[in-house]
């Protein structure tokens, strides 16, 4: 029997996400992240789909002081109306170009759709004359909910492979 020969066992596990390993996790058992292209470009859409928000972050930072009278009308806003009117205008301009561009992308496709959701409960879902249903026959405050919808699974899933995440983080998800 030779001398030099080692009989510890080897670790020929499959890689993680993009040939990265992490030893904190020696001991898990790992399976090959086995996703094609067609799934980062697709949350590549998803993320740039939100960019469809910042329209309405951009008219309310043109007239900032109609806005922050209208944030003032409403009964949370009131209590510190040019607060919560920058950090709604900054949430629809920032946050959403960090989505789209795949930088701190779960922290941004949350706080989007939380921020999101916040504006329908408390410019919808709380009016007197609220009714579920427009003439039309569509959600009232549809279009609020809808990018929640589109940002919230980025919350979830990250931003993908083509991103500024992915680039920052060395690939993991």
């Amino acid at each position: 029997m030779r001398e030099d020969h080692d009989d510890t066992p080897q670790r020929h596990d499959p890689p993680y996400h993009r040939e990265v390993y992490d030893d904190w996790d020696a001991d898990l058992v790992r399976e090959e992240e086995l996703h094609g292209r067609g799934l980062d470009f697709g949350l590549l859409l998803l993320r740039l789909g939100l960019l469809l928000l910042l329209p309405h972050g951009v008219a309310k930072a043109a007239d900032m002081p109609a806005f922050v009278r209208q944030v003032d009308a409403n009964v949370l806003g009131g209590q510190a109306p040019e607060l919560f009117a920058w950090m709604i205008m900054i949430g629809q301009v920032a946050l959403p170009v960090l989505v789209a561009v795949g930088l701190f992308t779960r922290p941004a496709g949350f706080l989007v759709a939380a921020s999101l959701m916040a504006i329908w409960v408390l410019e919808v879902a709380l009016r007197l004359d609220y009714e579920p249903l427009t003439s039309a026959g569509g959600l009232t405050g549809e279009a609020a909910l809808l990018y929640a919808a589109l940002s919230l699974p980025l919350a979830f899933t990250g931003a993908g492979r083509w991103s500024l995440d992915s680039m920052r983080t060395g690939g993991r998800p």
